[in-house]
């Protein structure tokens, strides 16, 4: 019988199935079944008993060598109930993720890429770029790639993340013109410099913070679909 706890991780899955089965033993240390008529889970494949299976446990055999028949299997009244944690808690991504995830302290930059008027897909990529996960060209080509390592801006320079923000003559006119809009009259910094900088000037929510912030996600975000 096909089961999600017992289904084989094959290559012919997609990857985001296969990472999700990759995780059943994670799912297995929090869940918690409280029996009851069976209408829930199930008696033989799901990990119930010390969070294991009844398969998983003792084999296929012993389905058989039960000798359980239908009329032998009583029917309780309540329903089945799975818990996540402890009894009486219900599943949430929250809690999945909280106990997925390795914990670390809170960056100096959090409330730069993640406040509250952010638009999801510039801070997305504002965040890529600081924790430098940007596909450029120096990084393919450590990865074996034939590509061309100039910028794609055709200034002549090699393409790297600080290249692209923003050395480049090109993003270096644009976050120009950027910083100037929002009343910065300076030349744009280095890279992590840029975002320290941000980061010590665009604090709390009020309009001119709120401004910088959005701005240099936009820029950023923008700056990679052209380079696209």
């Amino acid at each position: 019988q096909s089961n999600f706890w017992n289904l084989p991780c094959r290559g012919s899955l997609s990857w985001s199935w296969r990472q999700i089965l990759h995780l059943r033993p994670v799912a297995k240390e929090h869940l918690i079944y409280q029996c009851g008529r069976g209408d829930k889970f199930s008696l033989w494949y799901d990990p119930w008993l010390h969070g294991e299976s009844v398969h998983a446990l003792y084999g296929h055999r012993v389905m058989y060598d039960a000798g359980l028949g239908v009329q032998d299997i009583p029917i309780l009244a309540s329903s089945d109930c799975i818990f996540w944690g402890s009894l009486g808690q219900s599943f949430s991504t929250h809690k999945a993720w909280n106990a997925i995830r390795v914990p670390s302290s809170e960056v100096p930059w959090f409330s730069l890429v993640w406040h509250p008027m952010r638009i999801p897909k510039h801070s997305f990529c504002l965040w890529l770029a600081i924790i430098g996960a940007h596909r450029t060209k120096d990084k393919l080509r450590a990865r074996g790639s034939s590509l061309s390592p100039l910028c794609a801006f055709n200034c002549g320079e090699e393409e790297t993340l600080e290249h692209m923000f923003f050395i480049c003559p090109f993003s270096h006119s644009v976050w120009t013109a950027v910083l100037a809009m929002c009343n910065l009259v300076r030349p744009p910094l280095p890279w992590l410099d840029e975002i320290a900088w941000m980061t010590d000037h665009s604090h709390g929510r009020g309009f001119p913070a709120s401004v910088r912030k959005l701005a240099l996600a936009a820029t950023v975000y923008n700056l990679w679909i052209e380079r696209n």
